[in-house]
Order: structure tokens, then C-alpha cells, then sequence
């Protein structure tokens, strides 16, 4: 056989191949990557999208979900996503008031009626308005609206029932200016700790207490280290995963178009089951033997109300508090 005869058949055998493997395609992996446990309700949802994604995007689109703070606390998460280090993270209104301090009414305390008036907010004019403004100033594009539902106070040696009951509490808190400022209006010490330092800042007391969900409480086994669970109920919080222009005008627009349409679905279906999960922590928690305590929201609300006001003024969105407080009726 001639060296040219067999060049020739190796060629055809390779084509030959290829043509039975099919058309060939570029890959792009994204990866997610968030603080929270396998367990939580963002980790379900992540793998949610992960599915319709590589589903519709016929395998060109493929994700990688990191959870459990793998690359870092949720600030160094956006940051990275922000950079391009990161295709997509999980970040929070709280969060993005670092950069556009109007973000932060989203989350003031007892600000809404109820999950349907959050809904109608984030969902309406004004929660569009705040992302086109986050885009603007940081390239972070939010995918999706998740609902990660009322936050209560874990208590280590108190229990509360009225403001009084928080003077001079060392509680943590995200890195957040609407948490700090809600926290010392009620004369506690606010202290920002990135959540995988939760659990070791409790149990070595460099705090006495934490505020967050239910889920968050179980998940990240706060029963363990706190005796109280105080149904404050003094922010209902959002959630969002989140990526960046930079990374999105790297994809084809049908790609685009499946990636943000999927998160929207996602976010559809987290809502819709959210209440029930949340019923379920608390079940949940109840069988640890933390202690659960109802809470009277109204001092509360009524001590916290001028705050509102207050930072709204502070992060120019007094228009926009208008704009929440007339959607639920006030």
C-alpha cells in the first residue's frame, strides 16, 4: 500500500467518524457558585436551571453548580461574577445596596404586606427600574426574583419580645447597610459576618445571636449553637441569581435568551413551592429542641417605620418607598 493510498483511508475513516458523531459544537461551561449548603432551597433551584439549560440548549450550554461558599462568601461571589471570574452567583437586594444604595428599601424592615405585595414589587416597575441601575453601574445582570422568605432572630441567652429586648445584642449580620441600620435602630450591635463564620461566631460568642430564615437556621445548624428562635419576622428577603453583561454578549442570543428564560421559570417554581418549604424548616427545627418563640410584629413595625423614611432619604429612593407603600394598599 502507498503512503499516499493510506493517508487517503485514514482521512475517509476520520470523516467517517465525524459524520457519525454528528455536528460538532462549542461547549460553555457556567459556573454558579453559591455560600449556602447543598441542602438549602438556592442550591435546589440551581440545579433546576442547571437542567432546563443543558436540556434546552441541546448540551452547548452546560453548568457547574458550587455550593457551600467553595469560591468564597456571597460579597466575593458577585465580585467574581462582576470580574468574569465567575459566570453566575447568588446575590441578594442587601447585597447590591453596595453599589446602588437605592436596592436597599427593597429589604427594609416591615416594609411589605405580605409575599404577594413583595411580588408585585420586584416584579413591576420598580424592581426592573433598580436592576436597569445595578446593570448600569456594575455590569451584573439579574437573572430571576427568588423569594428567600422572612427573616426571625436566633438568640443565644435572651429571648425577645419587644425592641427593648435587643439594647446592646451583638447579633450578626450580612454585609449589608439596611441590616446594620435596622439592627441599631433597635440599640443592638450590629456585626457583619460572611455567612461560613456563622456558626463558629456564635458558638465562641463573638456574637449572641443571628437573623435570618428558618431554612438558613436548619441548614446551617444554628440550633446548635443558639437556645431561641424569636419570630421577629422583620424582613421579608429576596434572592437572585445573578451574572454579568460582559459574560451574556458572549453567547449567541438564542443562548442568551435560554439561560435568562430558564432562571425566570426557576424563580416561578421556588415562589410557588417557598411556603411550604418554609412550613417544613419550621417543623424541622421544632424537633431539634430550640425553643420557638411567637412574636407580636407590632412594636416593631411602629419602631422601625421612621427608618424607612429615614433611608430611603439617605439612598434617593423616596419616590420609589412611595411607590411600594401605595402597591400594598397604604
Amino acid at each position: 500500500m502507498t503512503i499516499l493510498k493510506s493517508a487517503r483511508m485514514t482521512v475517509a475513516a476520520l470523516l467517517g467518524t465525524a459524520m457519525l458523531a454528528g455536528p460538532a459544537f462549542a461547549q460553555t461551561t457556567i459556573r454558579l457558585a453559591h455560600h449556602l449548603p447543598e441542602s438549602s432551597e438556592q442550591h435546589v433551584a440551581a440545579l433546576r436551571l442547571k437542567e432546563l439549560v443543558e436540556e434546552r440548549s441541546g448540551g452547548e450550554l452546560q453548568m457547574e453548580i458550587l455550593p457551600g461558599g467553595q469560591l468564597g462568601g456571597q460579597r466575593e461571589i458577585i465580585e467574581g461574577v462582576q470580574l468574569g471570574t465567575i459566570e453566575m452567583g447568588f446575590g441578594e437586594s442587601g447585597l447590591y445596596s453596595n453599589y446602588v444604595p437605592a436596592f436597599g428599601i427593597l429589604t427594609l424592615p416591615y416594609l411589605y404586606t405580605g409575599p404577594e405585595h413583595w411580588a408585585a414589587v420586584v416584579d413591576g416597575d420598580i424592581g426592573q427600574t433598580m436592576a436597569s441601575q445595578l446593570e448600569d453601574a456594575t455590569g451584573l445582570v439579574i437573572a430571576n426574583w427568588m423569594l428567600s422568605g422572612y427573616r426571625d432572630t436566633y438568640t443565644t441567652d435572651r429571648v425577645i419580645e419587644t425592641p427593648a429586648d435587643f439594647a446592646d445584642l451583638k447579633i450578626r449580620v450580612p454585609e449589608s447597610p439596611v441590616f446594620i441600620e435596622t439592627f441599631k435602630a433597635l440599640s443592638a450591635q450590629p456585626t457583619p459576618i460572611p455567612a461560613p463564620e456563622i456558626y463558629t461566631a456564635l458558638q465562641s460568642n463573638v456574637v449572641q445571636a443571628m437573623e435570618g430564615t428558618p431554612e438558613a437556621g436548619f441548614t446551617q445548624r444554628i440550633y446548635e449553637v443558639t437556645k431561641h428562635l424569636n419570630k421577629t419576622r422583620h424582613i421579608l428577603f429576596d434572592g437572585s441569581f445573578v451574572t454579568s453583561r460582559m459574560f451574556l454578549d458572549g453567547l449567541s442570543e438564542e443562548n442568551q435568551k435560554i439561560l435568562l428564560e430558564s432562571a425566570a421559570q426557576v424563580a416561578d417554581e421556588q415562589r410557588e413551592a417557598h411556603l411550604g418549604r418554609e412550613k417544613d424548616w419550621f417543623t424541622k427545627l421544632a424537633e431539634t429542641g430550640i425553643e420557638i418563640h411567637e412574636v407580636d410584629p407590632e412594636p416593631f413595625r411602629e419602631a422601625l417605620t421612621p427608618l424607612q423614611d429615614t433611608f430611603a432619604e439617605k439612598a434617593g429612593a423616596t419616590d420609589a418607598l412611595a411607590q411600594i407603600r401605595e402597591l400594598g394598599g397604604e
